[in-house]
């Protein structure tokens, strides 16, 4: 099976979560008018009393074209992956379900000023840099037991249009 990488923009990635970026997101000023705040890109969704951790995680890049064999996703809450320095990189995406719902893959790439939210339950595969080395800034909860991972019931292999 074939996955083409599709741009990432808000409404593709609706049902799966949220693209963090600046372009076309609404703000307001702050700090006596020398920042623009742009409020509340994504929303960190914890359904317990678990804290709210912010994490770098440091990423290879990957070789292309990227195979992906299993997907993963966090019953308990979202996450959120956010480039630091604007590298592009990979998500690969499917709808929430107790077995992945394959009809739903898709993969995107993004322009590297975005990141993404992945919402409570959404399968995704693990965070890969595409070109290079890549610090993320993670957003997720701390604990254990967050973490569902599954195979997919055929490998599907990413390409580009």
């Amino acid at each position: 099976m074939e996955l083409v990488l599709s741009d990432l923009t808000p409404e593709a990635f609706a049902p799966y979560g949220d693209v963090i970026q600046v372009e076309g997101s609404e703000f307001f000023h702050i700090n006596d008018g020398t920042t623009e705040r742009y409020h509340a890109l994504g929303k960190a969704e914890i359904t317990d009393a678990s804290p709210v951790l912010m994490s770098i995680s440091r990423s290879e890049p990957i070789d292309m074209p990227m195979n992906v064999k299993l997907l993963e996703k966090h019953p308990l809450s979202s996450q959120a992956f956010i480039p630091m320095n604007g590298e592009r990189f990979i998500v690969v995406v499917a709808e929430p379900g107790d077995d992945i719902p394959v009809g739903t893959l898709r993969a995107f790439i993004t322009n590297g000023k975005q990141g993404v939210n992945y919402h409570r339950d959404v399968w995704h595969h693990p965070i890969y840099a595409f070109q290079s080395q890549t610090d993320f800034l993670t957003v997720d909860r701390g604990g254990a037991d967050n973490c569902v991972v599954k195979d997919l019931p055929e490998p599907c292999q990413i390409v580009f249009p």
